[in-house]
């Protein structure tokens, strides 16, 4: 099974047996020294937001975005 995986202008090829999550690519060590993402990602499917326990589908490609941060709502003192 091959899956593209893109993080900014990079991508690389994953190959393996059994069908990933959107939640183990995310986490995979590997792709992340390759590719250069940290743990605040979001992944999309044809620019479609996955869940992180969506199997991935075999010869799709994942774009992942970093999340962008939200801020604290402040309170009134």
């Amino acid at each position: 099974m091959s899956i593209t995986v893109k993080y900014g202008v990079d991508s690389h090829v994953l190959n393996t047996v059994n069908a990933p999550t959107i939640g183990d690519i995310q986490q995979n060590s590997t792709l992340k020294a390759i590719l250069g993402y940290g743990d605040n990602t979001r992944a999309t499917i044809h620019g479609v937001e996955q869940p992180s326990a969506t199997p991935v589908p075999e010869g799709a490609t994942v774009v992942l975005e970093t999340r962008a941060n939200s801020k604290a709502t402040a309170t009134a003192v």
